[in-house]
C-alpha cells in the first residue's frame, strides 16, 4: 500500500480525532488539540507523523515521536514514541511499520540513541506488534497527575 507520511497540520484535526479513537474512549478537545498541533508542528524535537492513503485522502494513521535529551553515557537524545493509532480498516496493511520506518529514520537524523514507548496492558495485540518491529518488553510505571 502506498502511503503519504507528513507532520500533520490544524486542518488535520477533525480525520486526527477519529484516528485517536482507536486508543482514545472520547473525542478531544477541538480548540486545545488545533492549539497543540500548532505547537508541536512549530517545535523541531517533536514530529506528529500522520499516514495518509493518496487514493481515498484517508488519515488512516498517526504517532508521535518526542526528542529529549539524556545525561548518560554520550549523552545521546532519546526518542519517546506516544499515541500510535492506526484505524481498524488499516490496520495489517503495513501503515504501522511505515510510520516507525519514518519516525525512526527522523530519529536517527536527530542523532537519537533508542527509543521508547508505552503501551496500555490490554493492548495485546499493539505488544505483538511492537515485538516484531524489534522493541523489547521492558518494566514501566506511570502515575497521573
Amino acid at each position: 500500500m502506498k502511503l503519504h507520511m507528513r507532520k500533520a497540520a490544524a486542518e488535520d484535526l477533525e480525520r486526527l480525532d477519529r484516528v485517536m479513537l482507536v486508543i482514545s474512549d472520547s473525542p478531544c478537545d477541538r480548540e486545545k488539540a488545533a492549539q497543540q498541533i500548532e505547537r508541536i508542528k512549530n517545535d523541531p524535537q517533536k514530529y506528529l507523523l500522520v499516514a495518509e492513503d493518496p487514493e481515498t485522502g484517508t488519515l488512516c494513521g498517526s504517532l508521535l515521536g518526542v526528542v529529549f535529551e539524556d545525561i548518560c553515557g554520550d549523552c545521546r537524545p532519546i526518542l519517546l514514541i506516544e499515541n500510535v493509532a492506526v484505524l481498524r480498516e488499516y490496520q495489517g496493511k503495513g501503515v504501522g511499520r511505515a510510520m516507525f520506518q519514518e519516525i525512526e529514520n527522523w530519529g536517527r537524523a536527530m542523532d537519537c540513541h533508542y527509543e521508547i514507548l508505552v503501551s496500555g496492558l490490554q493492548r495485546t495485540g499493539a505488544h505483538k506488534f511492537y515485538e516484531a518491529l524489534g522493541f523489547e518488553e521492558v518494566k514501566g510505571f506511570k502515575k497521573y497527575l
